[in-house]
């Protein structure tokens, strides 16, 4: 029974060095960046304040990539990949979730772009499409992963329309399975549901799934996903912080610490790297 029978070469992810290559386009601040600007599929501010060393303020007016800039944007998650990889990671996990700008593209709430990268749902997921490939040809696709988050209805990259998200994930992930990627990552608060479904039979490679934020994935829970064939590896967070010999206690069904939620994005040793070991 194994709870990560995924493995990369000869070795089960629990045993790999992996990071996830994201780009936070509107979800931030010049003021945190360091930049003079923020940018994004278009130029639609997210409604709310952003929160900064400072304290509060309104998400500023991203620019909208030009189509020109689109290359140096690819190329940037390109050079972060090789750097990574050249460091010493096993891999790399292209992040296409949570509203960050590869999945800003994919919404027509966020991407209201007239070119060949707005409109459809092909052209909405052409370029995640195109800097997934990027990455996969500097890296070797067995390196690469993607996360996605379907419907999920984050920080204003809004996903309502049941038929609109079914055709754009379906575009996508049709557009990565030739690439022969080491898995796809799906976040959805219903992995049996037929869109998840749907969306691994087409993709046909290996299935990770992430259930959601907010409630923490139990043993019985993930190995439940594995014994019914929806996933080949489960994500899990909120346990795997608490506990960093996590893979020992569930395959010996040990006792699990539970996590202080107080501690969380909080800085300092606290919460990060004091929670004990099975052997202490």
């Amino acid at each position: 029974m194994s709870f990560l029978p995924l493995t990369w070469g000869n070795r089960t992810l629990n045993q790999l060095g992996l990071i996830h290559r994201g780009h936070a386009r509107r979800v931030s601040h010049p003021d945190i960046t360091g930049t003079d600007r923020i940018v994004a599929p278009s130029a639609v501010a997210i409604e709310g304040d952003v929160y900064m060393p400072t304290g509060k303020a309104p998400y500023p007016v991203p620019h909208a990539l030009t189509t020109a800039e689109l290359s140096i944007v690819r190329q940037e998650f390109v050079d972060a990949a090789r750097r990574a990889v050249d460091a010493g990671m096993d891999g790399v996990e292209v992040h296409s979730a949570n509203g960050y700008l590869l999945h800003g593209f994919l919404s027509s709430a966020s991407n209201q772009r007239t070119d060949g990268y707005g409109g459809g749902p092909a052209e909405r997921a052409r370029f995640v499409v195109e800097v997934t490939a990027a990455v996969a040809a500097e890296v070797g696709a067995g390196r690469v992963g993607i996360r996605i988050s379907p419907a999920h209805n984050i920080q204003d990259v809004a996903e309502t329309d049941e038929a609109d998200v079914a055709a754009t994930y379906r575009a996508l992930v049709e557009g990565l399975a030739p690439l022969g990627l080491a898995y796809l990552s799906v976040l959805h608060r219903e992995p049996d549901s037929e869109l998840v479904r749907d969306l691994a039979a087409r993709f046909n490679g290996p299935i990770m799934l992430n259930t959601g934020f907010g409630a923490m994935t139990t043993r019985q829970e993930a190995q439940q996903l594995v014994d019914q064939g929806l996933a080949d590896v489960v994500a899990v967070g909120r346990a795997a912080i608490a506990n960093p010999d996590l893979v020992e206690r569930w395959a010996g069904d040990h006792p699990e610490n539970e996590p202080d939620v107080t501690t969380f994005y909080a800085g300092g040793a606290d919460g990060y790297t004091d929670y004990p070991r099975l052997t202490a």
